[in-house]
């Protein structure tokens, strides 16, 4: 197994190991239509789904599924690797027909139809190098179908990145709820920080002030600890993304700066 294949393998453990704490899909603003709609910041139009073949690469514990769902689509695929996320799926969406669950990773699934839109919001930067990834998921779309993706970025976030290079080194090694207790301490200081976004032009300010800040304290010390928790993450610059994109065949991009902070891409098959 080469090095790329055993960080692929570790993330993915990690993630069902954090989905045993978290994922729970509740009715607050981490799980609703709204947070997911603000991703896409114009460039896309959920109502183009309807009747229409859908997937959802990464999906978890099935938060954007119920999003899609919503949608009116024909079908939706919900491919995901991890053992507890396909638990959570089968849970909560056993009483929907149009819903077919594959487990699998990003490299190796396939849909029995393919699709007209693949969606993977919050996953390609928890690949590392993930060209081979976009490629198979490019060889599910149809013709001139569309992949929906959102990733860090690392525009305006350098003080983060800097901070979190730093701690991650040992963060993504402590026990699971040795974590939590460091993230629960970690998010009190950045409510001092969040108080100073009200009166200062900080890094991160419109995201803090506007997402994060919706949250409830339980899910906000679930962000953090899902930025510490995974083996590997990227924050990607514009033109980095752009050229994964390009490299696995994608065409006529629009790309979005959310918030400033992170990427929102739609490529074409």
């Amino acid at each position: 197994m080469n090095q790329n294949s055993k960080v692929r393998k570790q993330t993915i453990k990690d993630f069902n190991n954090q989905w045993k704490l978290q994922g729970e899909l509740n009715k607050d603003y981490w799980a609703s239509d709204e947070i997911l709609i603000d991703q896409f910041n114009n460039i896309f139009d959920l109502n183009q789904i309807s009747n229409k073949i859908v997937g959802d690469v990464g999906a978890g514990t099935g938060r954007v599924v119920r999003t899609l769902l919503k949608f009116n689509p024909k079908k939706v695929f919900a491919i995901e690797p991890s053992d507890v996320g396909i638990k959570k799926i089968k849970n909560d969406f056993i009483e929907k027909n149009n819903l077919k669950i594959i487990q699998s990773d990003g490299l190796n699934f396939q849909t029995d139809d393919l699709c007209d839109f693949i969606f993977s919001l919050g996953v390609i930067h928890h690949i590392k190098d993930p060209t081979d990834v976009l490629i198979n998921i490019r060889k599910n779309l149809k013709k001139n179908g569309q992949l929906i993706i959102w990733v860090y970025g690392y525009e305006n976030n350098l003080p983060y990145i800097i901070f979190y290079k730093i701690i991650s080194k040992f963060t993504k090694y402590l026990p699971d709820r040795s974590l939590y207790i460091l993230a629960n301490i970690l998010n009190l200081f950045l409510q001092i920080y969040i108080f100073f976004c009200k009166f200062i032009n900080l890094p991160l300010k419109d995201y803090l002030l506007n997402v994060y800040n919706k949250f409830g304290w339980t899910k906000q010390t679930d962000v953090i600890f899902d930025q510490l928790n995974p083996q590997y993450a990227k924050y990607y610059k514009k033109e980095e993304i752009l050229k994964e994109l390009k490299d696995a065949g994608f065409k006529d991009l629009k790309i979005s700066h959310r918030h400033n902070y992170s990427w929102t891409v739609v490529g074409k098959n």
